[in-house]
């Protein structure tokens, strides 16, 4: 089993840089079609102000967004052209909503690939496009960290596993990765009792049926939050990629009491793909 389709959001910026490296890794080493899409954002000018707007400002902010994807596709072209994959790539934009668009692409593909937005350095659509890819778009999200890779994806993959839909998913989306990886580890949390061994084995079982060894480890659970336990063992193993469940609780809870899902996308040094 292999990935066969990999969207990956480019914008020409550093970020999709970032997202496009490691997608075209994945792609080379998966023998993927890769798929990078731009979308020309309408200008969002508050109601009250639209009747003071000249019609040639808001034509200006259009030409703007026309200028930018245009760049990006130039940008993508000669990334593709460079690593000899003309033919077995695609440039598709789209106009409006970031995210309808993006899930609409992503969709017909086996994984999406973006990068993660600086703190407080890009719009608010930037840095909450992963919470809302993971959600809506019913297919796995890889997220590139902002501050870059330090290996190639999937060497080393660590599975964080708790007995939930979420984590299922997020486990059978992944398989290609695994099949590929040198090194698997599966993180369970747990109190070292008989029932939790048996957890931590159900992943293993799956994998060693797919022909992928994994060891089992139990996180601590001594003083520290679930994220902050993935954040420290992909440290610890120098994995370099992190594969977990999302939203496991509702977003909004996980917003206001936190969660691991927060705590890894806020605090991840290594590719984090995500499944909901």
């Amino acid at each position: 089993m292999t990935l066969k389709r990999i969207l990956v959001h480019y914008d020409g910026t550093a970020r999709a840089d970032r997202a496009l490296d490691a997608a075209l890794q994945l792609a080379e080493a998966q023998d993927a079609h890769l798929i990078g899409c731009a979308i020309e954002m309408e200008p969002r000018i508050p109601t009250y102000a639209a009747a003071q707007i000249p019609a040639d400002v808001v034509d200006a902010l259009i030409q703007d967004q026309h200028r930018l994807v245009a760049e990006a596709r130039t940008r993508f072209e000669a990334r593709i052209r460079n690593a000899g994959r003309i033919d077995r790539s695609e440039f598709a934009q789209g106009r409006g909503d970031m995210v309808r668009t993006l899930c609409r692409v992503g969709r017909g593909c086996d994984l999406i690939v973006l990068g993660q937005a600086k703190p407080d350095e890009e719009p608010a659509e930037i840095e909450e496009l992963p919470d809302n890819l993971v959600l809506a778009a019913g297919r796995p999200v890889l997220i590139v960290p902002y501050i870059g890779q330090k290996a190639p994806v999937g060497g080393h993959v660590l599975l964080c596993w708790t007995d939930t839909r979420e984590a299922a998913r997020a486990l059978a989306d992944a398989l290609p990765l695994f099949n590929a990886a040198s090194e698997v580890t599966i993180l369970t949390a747990g109190t070292d009792t008989p029932a939790d061994e048996y957890i931590g084995d159900d992943p293993a079982r799956y994998l060693a049926a797919h022909g992928v060894r994994a060891e089992v480890r139990r996180a601590s659970s001594a003083g520290i939050d679930a994220g902050t336990a993935i954040l420290n063992e992909a440290s610890d193993t120098g994995a370099d990629l992190i594969v977990m469940g999302a939203y496991g609780h509702s977003r909004l809870r996980e917003t206001i009491m936190g969660g691991a899902t927060r705590t890894v996308l806020k605090g991840m040094t290594a590719p984090v793909l995500m499944s909901h």
